[in-house]
């Protein structure tokens, strides 16, 4: 007998929490064995490469290559673009800061959804969701700590990438009709891998043969996270689906202690909850208004990534 998985909601949360927790992997592995020895568009570029391995696996098995037919190819190359130069600052990250200073600073992105939301697609924002905004930008500023020495250059570029995460959100609204998941996620990786590999060429570093293994343990890790994020967020209904990001949030607190020894102190614990809690408030709200709720994506290998962060 034939197990419909698409009906069952405890598949789809395993499909969630194990793809944002696979994705913490992927940077805890890049942070620790890549980050200092690859130039950052060249770890995208081999990461992106070997993504391709389980993502046309999944194609295969799927068995529906037509899903690939696509009319709005100037959307992929934008969302592509915009990836890389995310994927970029968030690698860059990783040299000066810990799993558990960049992720608060990155789920700023619900906030800045919203303010974008109001401006571009003009939803009517209201006060208690305006509210929430800034009571969770106060949790990023408690994260970063502006002004003092802790407040770095690629602390600052990380806000850069949270706006980008949410201009992709606003395009995968825009488009989500048209165009399926597994289109997004492939064509998000072939224009990484395009336009990292043309920029990477002329400070391309040489890579022994067990740089290589963690390379393609990395592209396979990152496109499988991908596609369990995407098959989750098919399953579930957008209110179930959009809090399950915050795993990610849990696990490099959890990760970065594993890998780096590393622990929040009270000023990145207060920040994280003060921005969870908005997060979740907006989320809560939207649902309510019956709004399409921020979803970190498919697209944040992810397009952050192949990087559908």
């Amino acid at each position: 007998m034939k197990y419909n998985f698409e009906n069952n909601n405890f598949f789809g949360f395993a499909l969630g929490f194990s793809g944002y927790t696979i994705c913490v992997l992927l940077d805890s592995i890049v942070k620790l064995n890549l980050v200092n020895k690859y130039p950052v568009l060249e770890i995208n570029f081999f990461i992106c490469l070997f993504a391709f391995i389980p993502i046309l696996a999944a194609l295969a098995i799927v068995g529906n290559w037509n899903t690939l037919i696509n009319n709005k190819i100037h959307i992929q190359l934008l969302r592509g673009l915009l990836a890389i130069i995310c994927a970029a600052l968030i690698i860059n990250s990783f040299k000066r800061h810990a799993l558990i200073e960049i992720y608060p600073i990155l789920f700023s992105t619900p906030l800045i959804l919203t303010i974008l939301s109001h401006f571009i697609l003009k939803e009517k924002v209201g006060i208690r969701r305006w509210s929430a905004v800034l009571i969770g930008f106060a949790g990023v500023l408690i994260v970063s700590r502006p002004g003092t020495i802790h407040f770095t250059l690629p602390l600052f570029g990380l806000f850069f990438a949270a706006i980008i995460l949410a201009v992709n959100v606003l395009i995968i609204r825009r488009f989500a009709n048209t165009q399926s998941s597994i289109a997004f996620t492939f064509y998000g990786t072939v224009v990484g891998f395009v336009i990292s590999g043309i920029f990477s060429f002329q400070n391309f570093v040489s890579v022994p043969l067990a740089d290589v293994i963690i390379f393609i343990t990395c592209g396979i890790i990152g496109g499988t996270g991908s596609l369990c994020i995407t098959g989750a967020a098919k399953i579930l209904e957008s209110s179930e689906f959009a809090p399950i990001q915050y795993v990610q949030l849990v696990a490099g607190f959890i990760m970065g202690y594993l890998f780096f020894r590393d622990l929040p102190d009270v000023f990145e614990i207060i920040g994280s909850l003060v921005i969870v809690f908005s997060g979740l408030f907006i989320i809560y709200r939207e649902n309510k208004l019956n709004i399409r709720p921020f979803v970190s994506n498919t697209s944040r290998i992810r397009d952050m990534f192949l990087r559908g962060h």
